[in-house]
């Protein structure tokens, strides 16, 4: 008996359960749920009035990436830099590469997701989404009925799963369901083939949180602010004309009949003429001029030809932010730079933060593919690790990168010439080499700072350690630089 069998931690190894076959989720359940799929889609008029009656935070958030652009600018942004491809590798319990095996998951790849002809790919986009816009990724796998190969995988809308905590095996564990019709279906482990990886859960709560539900507010207050802004445009966008009649005036030209009668007969009067006066400039063509009698008095400085009293972009400014951080959006990536946005520098830290964010999001589907890759394995008889990679998204230039790797390897020639690492390690660490191939080029110059200022190696502004003919060992440093 080996020290491991002795070991008090150790634990039997469970055995693995019996593989279900067929499939046990449905595409939805209530309102998700369809058997016709027309190709016309609806527009609605009122877009505020339409978010205010739905009452599902999930289907407001659907609804808003179909008819608001800074939603849909934001999903769009995350679904398409979220997958930049990926590379699925099978390696042996040595650790031994298997490319017979990658040949035969690319192939598979290739036909999964048979709702469209995006594979694997376009399978990872709809997890994405799920878990951007719907706080989770699920799917389930269909085996075949002799368990020889897999049929398809089935991304599963979130809402349509509830969770019991139940008892099994002595042990209290939240166990998902799912309501089909007139039943209720279990997809606990050994009943379905359902994987499940909730966005930013609470604390023993399997459901997930929906990331995108305070952009809500935030778009609702933009829409109606966009609504008022409309009528206060439309009432000072416009310039006008302040029109004086003189009244004085215009008493003293009423015939005599008129104005040695009655009250009603003077009002009346004056009404036509009021009338007549703005009809006439109503009638006016855009180049027409102003023509008319000196008791009218046309004012081209005042209304709404004044100053305006209205900052619009201050007010899509404070609005904008809220928008924003509830998206979980940069502004570089929706359009909205000012002041240091508008640098370069600032634009690639930015947009690193928001690749950050988007590694989580990725570390789930990495997670969900890995499973269905062991399932594969399984139903084929073949014993592998999976290793799935997604491709990195490229927040860098080129020139960035290149400065950076230089900048590497001068601390490393340095660190080599100072006596702090020797020629292998400097090697292996600034190129990636085992083993350096040769000796410094004698008489070459070293870089002394950023701005590629250099000197000799006998320059006496140098360290003694740095010149020339100080010793065997700083001749032999000299020129790696």
């Amino acid at each position: 008996m080996g020290i491991s069998d002795k070991w008090p931690f150790k634990r039997a190894r469970a055995e693995p359960e019996p593989i279900p076959t067929g499939r046990i989720t449905s595409t939805g359940s209530g309102f998700y749920k369809s058997s016709t799929l027309s190709p016309y889609r609806s527009r609605t008029s009122d877009v505020l009035e339409t978010l205010r009656t739905i009452s599902d935070e999930v289907e407001a958030l659907d609804f808003l990436r179909r008819t608001t652009p800074d939603i849909s600018m934001a999903l769009w942004n995350f679904v398409r830099l979220a997958n930049q491809g990926h590379e699925m590798k099978f390696n042996d319990l040595n650790g031994k590469r298997m490319e017979s095996v990658e040949k035969q998951w690319r192939e598979f790849a290739s036909r999964v997701n048979q709702v469209s002809n995006a594979g694997l790919d376009g399978l990872i986009d709809v997890l994405h989404y799920s878990a951007y816009m719907r706080c989770a990724q699920g799917l389930e796998v269909e085996v075949n009925a002799d368990r020889t190969d897999i049929v398809d995988v089935y991304p599963v809308i979130p809402q349509t799963i509830m969770w019991e905590l139940e008892k099994r095996n002595g042990r209290e564990v939240w166990i998902p369901y799912q309501q089909q019709m007139a039943k209720k279906v279990s997809l606990e482990p050994g009943k379905a083939n359902f994987f499940w990886v909730p966005t930013d859960p609470d604390i023993d709560d399997p459901r997930g949180n929906l990331v995108m539900s305070s952009v809500l507010q935030s778009i609702d207050f933009q829409m109606q602010i966009m609504q008022d802004l409309q009528a206060v445009l439309h009432r000072q966008g416009w310039p006008r004309n302040d029109i004086s009649i003189d009244l004085e005036r215009m008493v003293n030209s009423m015939p005599p009949s008129v104005r040695n009668g009655t009250e009603g007969k003077r009002q009346e009067w004056l009404m036509n003429r009021f009338n007549e006066i703005r009809n006439a400039m109503d009638s006016l063509n855009p180049d027409s001029d102003y023509l008319h009698f000196d008791d009218i008095t046309i004012n081209m400085n005042q209304g709404a030809n004044a100053a305006r009293s209205l900052d619009v972009r201050a007010i899509d400014e404070l609005v904008s932010i809220q928008v924003l951080n509830g998206a979980k959006q940069m502004g570089i990536l929706t359009n909205r730079v000012g002041g240091l946005g508008q640098t370069e520098s600032w634009g690639s830290i930015t947009f690193k933060i928001f690749t950050d964010g988007i590694l989580s999001i990725q570390r789930g589907s990495k997670r969900l593919m890995e499973e269905v890759a062991r399932l594969w394995l399984r139903v084929h008889g073949v014993q592998a690790i999976p290793i799935f990679t997604h491709n990195v998204v490229n927040w860098e230039n080129e020139e960035q990168k290149t400065t950076v790797k230089l900048m590497k390897q001068q601390f490393w020639a340095i660190s080599q010439l100072m006596g702090w690492v020797d020629a292998d390690t400097a090697t292996k660490e600034a190129t990636g080499m085992d083993n350096a191939v040769g000796e410094p080029v004698e008489g070459a110059r070293v870089s002394l700072g950023k701005g590629g200022d250099s000197r000799d190696a006998t320059d006496e502004q140098l360290p003694g350690e740095l010149r020339q003919g100080e010793s065997k060992r700083s001749r032999s440093r000299l020129g790696v630089v």
